[in-house]
């Protein structure tokens, strides 16, 4: 056996006893009494219910019983080995499967520029994402339901490490067709003459009209169609948009966000899981500053 402390004693000694073909070698081997020895094979024939040695006053050979076992205590063995090594591997080569939780608006423009150099780069880490509200993602990673979540203006749970990455804000955009068809009129007039589209997931300036929508997806589109004056974090808005086709307006209320990295405390770190979060660490302080995503017009 390659390392003696992977199989349970009786198999340990019944192993050795089959090595040696002797009680008393096999006891002097293990450091052990040879009545202590004769006990516990003793003890595991019967628990097999098998005898397992032909006994002579020459020294001991297996039964079929014993070759069978022997070979399965070997099988047993080379499993564990291999286990072991792929344990202590997790601390040295990057590799695993992990779970990440994203919101789908924020997925669409952060993760394209991350997913296939990552995965390229770290081929033996296996990736499955899921989509959610943060306050949805974020109890998520709490119940170890994901690893990892990227979570917008998070609760900061005291079970969770958060790493904050970068910076949007959310605010009112219009495309820029119907800001020049409307381009008399202050903000606050132009959301009494269209509607407002929105998820609804703030409290802020309630107008006249308004058009609850399931995704911001839908709502940029809308936007662009000059349906209305949209609520749109502004990376959001602008990703995938040609610059100047939207515009926000001034002078209406603003919030800002935070986009984090989430995870449970005690998310064991192996080589695997370290490198996820070192790259997207690495990854969102490349997003570009806030005042460059979206023209003021």
């Amino acid at each position: 056996m390659s390392d003696p402390d992977l199989l349970s004693a009786p198999l340990r000694y019944f192993a050795e006893v089959a090595k040696e073909g002797s009680f008393t070698a096999a006891a002097r081997t293990l450091h052990i009494s040879q009545p202590s020895l004769s006990v516990a094979v003793k003890k595991l024939e019967e628990a097999l219910g098998a005898t397992l040695f032909h006994r002579s006053r020459q020294g001991v050979s297996l039964t079929r019983a014993g070759e069978i076992l022997l070979e399965h205590a070997r099988q047993a063995d080379r499993t564990l080995e291999a286990a072991k090594e792929e344990l202590l591997a997790l601390d040295t080569e990057p590799r695993g499967a992990f779970t990440l939780g994203a919101h789908a608006s924020l997925a669409a423009y952060l993760l394209p520029g991350f997913m296939a150099r990552f995965l390229e780069r770290y081929p033996r880490v296996s990736l499955s994402l899921q989509n959610g509200n943060s306050r949805d993602l974020e109890r998520a990673v709490v119940e170890r339901r994901l690893d990892l979540g990227l979570i917008v203006n998070p609760a900061r749970h005291d079970d969770c490490v958060v790493v904050d990455l970068f910076h949007d804000r959310v605010g009112f955009v219009v495309s820029a067709a119907l800001h020049r068809r409307h381009r008399r009129l202050s903000p606050a007039a132009l959301l009494a003459e269209v509607p407002l589209l929105h998820v609804p997931e703030r409290d802020g300036v309630t107008p006249p009209s308004q058009l609850t929508c399931s995704s911001m997806e839908l709502v940029k589109s809308l936007v662009l169609d000059g349906v209305g004056v949209g609520v749109l974090p502004y990376r959001v808005a602008s990703h995938g948009v040609t610059k100047k086709r939207l515009l926000q307006l001034d002078a209406l209320p603003v919030f800002d966000d935070v986009i984090t990295l989430v995870r449970r405390f005690d998310l064991p770190m192996t080589a695997g899981a370290r490198a996820l979060t070192d790259e997207l660490r690495a990854h969102g302080s490349r997003m570009p500053p806030l005042e460059e995503v979206l023209s003021a017009g």
